[in-house]
């Protein structure tokens, strides 16, 4: 989401430093919604400001973690069958 578009939903502007953190947290927090997700942040910062999402920074980093390991354990996993694929000499 673009900052502008976060403002017009909010009906007020940010600064960067704040939106960065909201951007953050829109993305890597486990329970927003990937299709309602803009509108559940903007209803957060309207309803909480900034102090709710900056207290959801700790979850949303652990989300990001456990994404990035989960996307690391799947790569090696492609390429352990890819390996045991030539190992049976199939085309990988």
């Amino acid at each position: 989401m673009m900052k502008q578009e976060f403002e017009k939903l909010i009906h007020a502007e940010v600064n960067e430093s704040d939106y960065s953190v909201i951007d953050y947290v829109y993305t890597w927090y486990p329970t927003i919604s990937e299709t309602a997700g803009k509108n559940q942040i903007a209803e957060l910062y309207v309803s909480f400001g900034m102090a709710i999402i900056t207290d959801m920074v700790p979850r949303a980093k652990k989300m990001e973690a456990l994404e990035n390991e989960l996307r690391a354990i799947q790569q090696k996993l492609i390429t352990i069958q890819d390996q045991i694929k030539e190992l049976r000499g199939e085309n990988p």
